[in-house]
């Protein structure tokens, strides 16, 4: 063998040397997934977050691990006002938001949780699935998809004393989300008083009867672990309270079309498995409240009467906040 061939081979193999590190970093790039961050206030092991994780195992498998959703859950990423302005900053790149997280986008959206709009949960879902068009486009206008548009359960006013009609809230400190503009206008419209605050701070709240009174769900009570401080539970709610998907377009236009399709596709799937989860769920937990000791109130005919007056004054005073008359109209209209 020659001087010049065994110079020749080590040169190649040096070369081969020098690059071999980069190729690998270049597989391994390849090989890493697009991880889309996405927070919730719902905590680990709730119906909420074991559907989003079940949803986040079938984008991998589908798009064969291009494509993957990473959950911050429990509200470690702060209230939905901040999360929404994570998204907007590129701090995060999607959520999973109520009624209180969508008005942060688009106000109008709502109209659909006005109290009294709806007769029923079937009128809400009409409504929402009737002008889903005209949500979508606001939405995008804002810089926002919209990746799914449910539920998050039947609210109730949970309570430490019997409430039976509004005037009992004026004695009462009922909870009041900080970012909400809904509850209010309605402890407005009974000459009550709200006590603000984020929903992380509810429960010591509640554990301190600084807050004696929550509106939510059933679900919403037990996943938080607000109803061991309760002790009353209104009827069932005719309506329901908004729940949604959404992530911040640029971000979703930055994956490939195909995996976005995929992503669109599942979302959209575990959207309405998710609101059937979620409704069984919050009956089985307004079961399971009543059967711990939660007294459920029953309203007579005149008592239901004074809060039907009470929610289409409530309506009448959020005219222009929420949207405007024919906005209003139009959803009531789509829904009954």
């Amino acid at each position: 063998m020659n001087n010049r061939f065994i110079a020749l081979t080590g040169a190649t193999l040096f070369a081969v040397a020098a690059l071999a590190p980069n190729v690998g970093t270049a597989q391994q790039a390849a090989a890493a997934p697009i991880v889309i961050s996405m927070a919730t206030l719902a905590p680990n092991g709730s119906t909420w977050m074991n559907n989003f994780e079940a949803a986040n195992r079938e984008v991998r498998r589908r798009t064969s691990n291009r494509v993957a959703l990473r959950w911050f859950a429990g509200g470690v990423q702060g209230d939905e006002a901040e999360v929404i302005r994570k998204i907007r900053s590129g701090r995060l790149d999607g959520a999973a938001v109520t009624a209180v997280g969508l008005g942060q986008i688009h106000r109008p959206v709502l109209a659909f949780q006005v109290p009294g709009m709806f007769a029923t949960t079937a009128g809400l879902n009409r409504a929402r699935d009737a002008l889903r068009g005209d949500i979508d486009t606001a939405f995008s206008a804002a810089g926002f998809s919209l990746m799914g548009f449910g539920t998050t359960g039947s609210p109730r006013l949970f309570s430490k004393n019997p409430i039976r009609v509004p005037s009992d809230l004026r004695s009462a400190h009922p909870w009041q989300w900080s970012d909400d503009v809904i509850l209010p206008a309605l402890y407005r419209s009974a000459g009550a008083t709200g006590v603000r605050l984020q929903v992380p701070e509810v429960l010591s709240a509640l554990q301190t009867n600084r807050v004696d009174a929550v509106f939510g769900s059933p679900l919403v009570a037990v996943s938080l672990q607000w109803a061991p401080q309760l002790r009353f539970m209104s009827a069932r709610s005719n309506s329901a309270s908004l729940g949604a998907l959404v992530i911040k377009s640029t971000r979703l236009a930055s994956i490939p079309e195909a995996d976005r399709t995929i992503l669109r596709e599942v979302l959209a799937q575990f959207d309405g498995l998710l609101s059937r989860a979620v409704l069984a769920a919050d009956d089985r937990a307004a079961a399971s409240l009543t059967s711990r000791g939660i007294q459920q109130v029953t309203l007579s005919d005149a008592e239901q009467a004074q809060w039907a007056t009470l929610f289409r004054t409530t309506a009448t005073a959020l005219v222009g906040t929420v949207g405007d008359a024919a906005w209003m109209t139009r959803v009531r209209s789509a829904g009954n």
